[in-house]
């Protein structure tokens, strides 16, 4: 007999082999080892637990800091103009604008739309209200009166006019995060709107247009198209958030008042919506879509024909047709969707087939039907010149404008930095990964502003919100799985932590793919022989799951890397910046000791026609400078940067590319002055001289007795005998070149202080002609009286039989 309490008294325990070490008092029995492991699982998950709610509050902070730094930023980027120059207008189509404006404020708005403005096209006038998007000069207004009246701030409207540019950008930027926003996926969406705030706060294909002193249509058209984007995008989110349709229609009416590149919105739109028919099928269609759309096309239509300057052209131009086809397809999918509720598959397949036949068929008979009846105008020459392999229009007014010609390859780099490659990848991501009807827009909407600014380096600013919703998209995933490696740095650090990650992935092969399985048994370092491409996925994947080590080391590389980059896209961005803030209206030069001095002459010249000449003195000068004479100089201009009548421009041209005496006998009958640029004298070429050409070839499609051949500055830089007998040249260079003759009919009475203007008096100026169009004789009103266009002096009628109307 054994005492009581030795093994003896345990033979099962010994049998099974259990420990028989004595358990000491005061101390708990050791967990089973699947117990272990359960109170493991739940401390890890604790851990982590922590650690994202750690995560998260850290990436907020930091998202509302840069959020906030991005919004300051997109400000205070575009002040560089105002901080060297003062609260100066720029270039020359702001010049109008202001004093559009200034009409606008002083006159109210019922004037403004009935405004016959004979002091500009001389002697033909304009009418202003009805040829004007007149959504910038009702916002400037309409915040100057906000500011003055309601809250009784001391601002003038040129103010108002400097600074709008700089302060609308802030909104573009929030707008263009929330495009970025609806792209993402879900736990990406802030980082995806943070991106997009900053990239869009700083993009120099945003500031090109949004300076401060920049008051043109593209400074609020870019807020405007962000918001339509916006809302349009927000309004697919889900079946329930088509009424906000509504709220994009009405987005879309103030872009259409703002800027004529509202066609490129409508036929974004457009666009997208087919794309997502498209994509959906007849079977998954979409309610939400055809309602969002069909709101948005006959609210925003409806508000679009209210413009003036717009009327019914939604209706009857053909490059906003396509959004008309695309509201009958939507109808036809919407047809063919409640139809196969109804059939069986097998009946349903054939019925869609004669759909389509059908469909089409009728769609091209009313295409055919709409360009016989001659109600709907061709495509403009601008458009067209977007689908034609060549670089030019054939319009040579359009053509003579630089920013019309077609973009070259390092303008992309220039103006987007690295984001050109980044967007690209967003656009593949939106295109084919998780695919939503946000992030095809995000896509759709970066490929085709990428076809558009490659034919036209104006359009380099649509793509500008695209490119930066994209890129937003594809860093927001990059950033968040930085976050995370860096958030999860314990796992290589902590042994307890290493070792559950390698139980947790040693679990997790148990859920690879089946292609990710094959690859384990048969090695990708052994045999290639069955590797599959479709494979690559999935090794990958292993590769990361299993080595935590270095996928925090190329997370902390990858953020090193993109650190280096996006410092260098900063630093661009600053540059760009103050590049695009020097204005044309004052230029800045350097002396011989390195100082920098202001060039102020054309301001200056604007001025001494202000003060030396008489309030009725007209003013030729090519229609580049139109707009500043009239804005600066208040003296009328016989063309300026409206550029809607072909005809007088190249009338225009003739008078300066004719000799001197033929030139004068047109000249006489319509101005008193002439102006001229002569900026290469002071070192800046690009001056009439330089356009000379471009007048030939504009008067020469008119008139056919000029020939643009023949009117050429050869290499060497000396002129051809055409160009030195023309007008434009005797005025430009007579006193600085020695084979100029003087004068006979002109004499100079202005020089400014750098040579860079000239302006020179125009003798025996005709008085007759010149009372009759005082006097409002050559007026023709309509019955309502204010719309009075005038008529050429009739001692013009013989030249102005020797133009043929331009067609193209």
């Amino acid at each position: 007999g054994a005492a009581p309490g030795t093994s003896s008294d345990f033979p099962i325990a010994r049998d099974q082999g259990m420990s028989t070490t004595p358990i000491k008092a005061g101390t708990k029995p050791a967990p089973p080892p699947s117990a272990a492991g359960e109170m493991d699982a739940v401390k890890m998950e604790r851990i982590k637990a922590s650690e994202k709610a750690l995560r998260d509050t850290l990436l907020g902070a930091v998202r509302v800091v840069i959020v906030t730094l991005s919004l300051i930023t997109s400000y205070q980027i575009r002040l560089f103009a105002v901080e060297r120059y003062g609260r100066v207008i720029h270039e020359f189509d702001p010049w109008f604008n202001f004093r559009a404006t200034q009409y606008l404020v002083d006159n109210g708005w019922n004037k403004f739309f009935t405004w016959y403005d004979h002091s500009v096209w001389y002697p033909l006038g304009r009418p202003v209200g009805t040829t004007i998007y007149p959504g910038m000069q009702v916002t400037a207004a309409s915040i100057y009166h906000v500011l003055t009246g309601w809250l009784g701030v001391d601002v003038s409207l040129n103010d108002v006019c400097v600074f709008l540019p700089a302060g609308f950008s802030v909104l573009a930027c929030i707008f263009t995060g929330g495009i970025a926003f609806e792209a993402a996926v879900k736990g990406r969406k802030w980082s995806a709107f943070t991106a997009g705030c900053g990239l869009m706060s700083v993009l120099p294909a945003h500031l090109m247009r949004s300076v401060a002193g920049a008051f043109d249509n593209e400074c609020i058209a870019v807020t405007a198209m962000t918001a339509t984007f916006y809302w349009w995008v927000r309004s697919l989110r889900d079946e329930k958030s088509w009424a906000i349709a509504f709220i994009a229609a009405v987005s879309y009416f103030y872009m259409v008042a703002a800027w004529g590149g509202y066609t490129f919105v409508l036929n974004m739109v457009g666009v997208h919506a087919a794309a997502q028919l498209i994509v959906n099928g007849a079977k998954n269609f979409s309610w939400n879509l055809y309602k969002a759309y069909t709101i948005f096309y006959f609210m925003g239509t409806a508000l679009a024909i209210r413009v003036p300057v717009v009327g019914w052209m939604p209706l009857q131009s053909m490059e906003q047709m396509g959004p008309v086809f695309v509201l009958v397809i939507a109808n036809l999918y919407a047809f063919v969707h409640v139809q196969s509720k109804k059939m069986g598959e097998r009946e349903f397949s054939i019925f869609r087939r004669r759909v389509v036949v059908y469909g089409v068929a009728g769609i091209f008979a009313l295409l055919l039907a709409i360009v016989q009846s001659g109600k709907v105008g061709p495509l403009s020459a601008r458009v067209r010149g977007l689908f034609v392999p060549h670089t030019r229009t054939g319009n040579p007014l359009v053509d003579s404008v630089a920013e019309h010609q077609a973009t070259q390859g390092d303008v992309y780099f220039k103006y987007f930095h690295f984001n050109i490659f980044t967007g690209a990848v967003g656009m593949v991501m939106c295109a084919f990964h998780k695919r939503s009807p946000a992030r095809l827009f995000v896509a759709v909407n970066f490929f085709v502003a990428m076809y558009f600014s490659s034919k036209m380096m104006r359009l380099v600013l649509l793509l500008g919100p695209a490119c930066a919703a994209a890129s937003a998209v594809a860093l927001a995933a990059l950033y968040e799985w930085i976050a995370d490696e860096a958030m999860t740095v314990m796992e290589a650090i902590d042994p307890e932590r290493k070792r559950a990650a390698e139980q947790a992935a040693a679990k997790a092969k148990e859920d690879v793919s089946r292609a990710a399985r094959r690859a384990e048994k048969k090695g990708f370092g052994k045999s290639t022989k069955h590797f599959r491409i479709s494979d690559t996925p999935a090794y990958i994947t292993k590769w990361f799951r299993d080595n935590p080590d270095a996928r925090k080391a190329i997370a902390a590389i990858v953020f090193a890397v993109c650190f280096s980059i996006g410092t260098s896209f900063l630093n661009r961005c600053w540059i760009m910046a103050k590049g695009m803030s020097e204005p044309s209206i004052m230029l800045r030069a350097r002396n011989r000791d390195g100082s920098i001095v202001v060039l102020d002459d054309f301001r200056e010249s604007y001025w001494w026609l202000r003060d030396n000449t008489p309030e009725d003195a007209r003013v030729m000068a090519w229609w580049d400078y139109g707009y500043q004479i009239n804005g600066l100089g208040n003296r009328t201009t016989v063309a300026d940067g409206n550029t809607w009548n072909h005809e007088h421009i190249a009338l225009l041209g003739k008078c300066l590319v004719s000799p001197e005496l033929e030139g004068h006998h047109i000249v006489r009958h319509l101005a008193d002055y002439v102006l001229v640029w002569t900026t290469r004298f002071a070192g800046f070429h690009g001056d009439d001289l330089a356009k000379a050409p471009h007048m030939a070839r504009i008067a020469g499609s008119v008139y056919k007795d000029v020939h643009p051949t023949d009117f050429y500055v050869d290499e060497m830089g000396r002129p051809s005998d055409y160009m030195r007998q023309s007008l434009l040249y005797r005025l430009h260079s007579y006193g600085k070149a020695a084979d100029v003759e003087p004068l006979e009919k002109y004499e100079e009475v202005f020089q400014s202080k750098n040579s860079m203007v000239r302006i020179w008096k125009v003798l025996e100026v005709d008085e007759e002609s010149k009372e009759y169009v005082r006097s409002g004789a050559n007026r023709q009103c309509d019955a309502g009286g204010w719309y009075c266009p005038g008529v050429y002096p009739e001692a013009l009628e013989d030249v102005l039989k020797g133009k043929v109307d331009y067609q193209q």
